[in-house]
C-alpha cells in the first residue's frame, strides 16, 4: 500500500489509539525503519490533519482548536516554530484566501515537510521562512535532542540554550531579528510560538512589532520565570490566559498554577472583545 492510500486508514486506526498507547514507541521505530525519517515525518504530518478533522484529538492539542474562537477571515498570522504544522494548516484555513501566514521553521527536515504539504495541497496563503529566531548572532545551532535513547524530532531547539542536552543531530541555521523580519507585514494579529525555551529571546527581538500591532499571543511557557519575564517585557495592557474547561481562565503570572500543555495566551485589552464569550471567572 502507498503512503497516500495508508493515509486514508488514519481516521479508522484513530479508535485504537487507547489500546496502541503501550506500544506506540516500539510502532514509531518500526515505522521509522520502513518509511525512513523524511517520508515517516511527511506520514506524521498528514495523519494529523487527517485526524485533526475528527475533532477527537482532545486536550493535548485543545488550544488548535480553539482558534477558530478568534483568528477569522483576511487576519495574518505568524507561527514560530511551525515544526509540522499541526498550527499553520488550521490557520491557512481560518484566515482564507484573503489572509496571510508566515511559518517559521528552522530544522531542514521539518521545514521540507511543510514546503511538500503546502505544494501538494496548493496552498497560496502560507509563506514558509527558513530560519530561527531568538538566538544570538547571525547563525545558531539547532540541535534534536536524544532523550531515553530515542530522537525527539518534536523537542528540536537552540543547542546554546540548553547544553545538558544529548543531541542526536544538529545544523547550523540563519538567525534573524523578528523586527527585520516581519518589517514588511501591514498587520499582525495572531502568533503562535513554542520554540523549546527560547520565547523569551524571541519575543526581545520584535517590540516594534508588538507595540505597533498588539498581536494575541500563545506561547508554550514550561515554568512560571519566563511567564513573569513576558509579562515584564509586553506592555501592561496585556493580561494572560489559559485554557480550561475550553474556556480561557486569567492567571497570576506568579501563580503555581500550571496550563494544560504549558500553553499561555497573553491578550491586549484591544482584543479581548474577541473573547468575550469564551472567558470563565
Amino acid at each position: 500500500m502507498d503512503l497516500p492510500c495508508a493515509l486514508y486508514l488514519v481516521p479508522c486506526v484513530f479508535y485504537l489509539v487507547p489500546y496502541l498507547a503501550p506500544f506506540m514507541n516500539k510502532i514509531k521505530l518500526v515505522l521509522l525503519k520502513l518509511l525512513g525519517e523524511q517520508k515517516y515525518l511527511f506520514f506524521v504530518s498528514a495523519s494529523f490533519q487527517r485526524l485533526f478533522a475528527t475533532g477527537r484529538l482532545g486536550k493535548t492539542y485543545q488550544d488548535v482548536y480553539f482558534m477558530k474562537k478568534f483568528v477569522n477571515e483576511g487576519d495574518t498570522c505568524i507561527d514560530i516554530g511551525a515544526h509540522l504544522g499541526y498550527y499553520t494548516f488550521e490557520m491557512s484555513r481560518l484566515v482564507g484566501e484573503k489572509g496571510r501566514v508566515v511559518a517559521v521553521e528552522p530544522v531542514a527536515k521539518f521545514f521540507n515537510v511543510l514546503e511538500k504539504m503546502v505544494n501538494a495541497k496548493r496552498i497560496k496563503n502560507i509563506e514558509l521562512k527558513k530560519v530561527a529566531l531568538g538566538g544570538e548572532g547571525k547563525v545558531v545551532e539547532i540541535g534534536i535532542p536524544r532523550i531515553n535513547k530515542q530522537k525527539r524530532f518534536g523537542h528540536a531547539r537552540i543547542r546554546k540554550l540548553s547544553e545538558y542536552l544529548e543531541y542526536a543531530e544538529s545544523e547550523s541555521v540563519p538567525n534573524a531579528d523578528g523586527d527585520e523580519l516581519f518589517a514588511g507585514l501591514t498587520r499582525v494579529d495572531f502568533i503562535k510560538c513554542d520554540v523549546e525555551g527560547a520565547e523569551v529571546p524571541v519575543f526581545k527581538s520584535m517590540p516594534r512589532l508588538i507595540s505597533k500591532h498588539q498581536p494575541v499571543l500563545l506561547l508554550e511557557l514550561a515554568d512560571k520565570s519566563k511567564r513573569i519575564k513576558m509579562k515584564e517585557m509586553l506592555s501592561s495592557d496585556y493580561n494572560i490566559y489559559f485554557l480550561f474547561n475550553k474556556k480561557l481562565k486569567r492567571i497570576d503570572p506568579n501563580s503555581e498554577e500550571r496550563a494544560v500543555s504549558h500553553n499561555h495566551y497573553f491578550i491586549p485589552s484591544s482584543r479581548l472583545s474577541l473573547f468575550k464569550d469564551h472567558i470563565t471567572d
